[in-house]
């Protein structure tokens, strides 16, 4: 192929294509996400493309503008491709919601597009899907979504997966409004406990050993209730009424009910997992699985994001980064793998399509015609 048309061909950074068997296999499993979004009472919602930027921006960080593609519509308006499925669903939910009887469950299933660097092979995540839980406030909405997505990474048949439930409450607390959230959650992303420490110090906050303490701690759900004394009397936070112990707390006790719930073996609590979105105020959570780069699947509970469009209401949700999922998912291995194309019988198109069309009331997959079928 000569230079030019190989650049002519070239696939712009950040696209997808489904192919055959592995567009088969996406769909398999997209078909079976959909089915328990919906037996849990959730519907359907589809979101724009494109929006004007200016929305949004004030709800972006740093990081989230860099990876935005903007462009000028005919207009001169400034435009944002969809980067960030929950934002373009609360604007929408949020312009919707006024006397709506609430809360109001919806999931979605589509592409996002984002710069990713050409070095970062998480480029695979570009298909989302995930559940939005809005208007049920407190710890039954934040059960229900954990329980939700708990159930569906069980139902998917990943290797080895787990869920690491965190608070953004926790994170806010410790910071009291001292330190940049953002820097602080570039240092909780890769653990640095020093760079963590000097931020807080720097701060001019107390006891910055006993918070990086808290910030960092990652055990199962046993040992973070051991740990929670402890944790609060090193941070000051004796008084159950401070912001600190108020958060801790709430984590504490939802886990308490989320193990008469549910098994806690594949759970732990990771107060390093802040969201990552700067729109998290409660419990945060993802998920990682053996084989996977990166996690999964992420979520948490933003009760202040819709209020920015329209009337406030809490939400909780999550998204699946469904791309990371697939070659990794045993229900879709099977499902693909279960499923070979039957061949019609009979002399003529006719009765070929007589026989193909029984078999597909037995739910088979049959093509009518195969080469050796029609006379050359």
């Amino acid at each position: 192929m000569s230079p030019d048309n190989r650049r002519r061909l070239r696939t712009p950074q950040g696209t997808e294509s489904f192919f055959l068997e592995e567009a088969y296999k996406h769909r398999q499993l997209l078909r079976m996400t959909e089915d328990h979004f919906a037996s849990w009472g959730y519907l359907p919602v589809l979101t724009p493309v494109f929006d004007y930027y200016e929305t949004y921006r004030p709800l972006l960080n740093h990081a989230q503008e860099e990876r935005s593609y903007r462009f000028p519509d005919r207009d001169g308006e400034l435009l944002m491709l969809r980067s960030d499925i929950t934002l373009f669903l609360a604007k929408q939910m949020g312009l919707t919601l006024d006397g709506a009887k609430l809360p109001r469950r919806v999931y979605y299933a589509d592409s996002i597009l984002r710069h990713q660097e050409e070095e970062d092979i998480s480029s695979d995540e570009f298909f989302q899907s995930g559940a939005e839980l809005i208007g049920l406030p407190g710890q039954d909405g934040d059960l229900e979504v954990l329980m939700l997505l708990r159930d569906l990474m069980d139902a998917m048949r990943l290797p080895e997966w787990r869920m690491h439930i965190g608070s953004r409450a926790v994170l806010d607390a410790v910071l009291d409004g001292a330190a940049d959230v953002e820097t602080a959650g570039d240092f909780l992303e890769i653990r640095d406990a020093d760079g963590l420490r000097r931020l807080i110090k720097e701060s001019g906050l107390p006891r910055e050993d006993a918070r990086t303490e808290l910030l960092l701690f990652l055990g199962t759900p046993d040992e973070f209730a051991d740990a929670v004394p402890d944790l609060l009397i090193n941070c000051g936070a004796r008084d159950p009424d401070s912001p600190i112990a108020e958060a801790v707390m709430n984590l504490s006790e939802l886990s308490s009910v989320l193990s008469r719930t549910s098994s806690m073996d594949r759970m732990r609590i990771d107060l390093s997992e802040h969201g990552g979105q700067p729109y998290y105020t409660g419990f945060t959570v993802r998920a990682y699985v053996e084989g996977a780069n990166s996690a999964v699947a992420s979520g948490g509970r933003y009760d202040n994001l819709l209020g920015s469009f329209g009337p406030p209401a809490p939400a909780a949700g999550f998204s699946l980064m469904m791309r990371k999922i697939e070659p990794l998912s045993g229900f879709a291995a099977d499902a693909a793998a279960g499923a070979p194309v039957d061949k019609a019988n009979g002399n003529t198109f006719a009765e070929r399509y007589w026989d193909a069309s029984k078999k597909r009331r037995t739910g088979k997959r049959v093509a009518i015609t195969d080469t050796e079928d029609v006379e050359s």
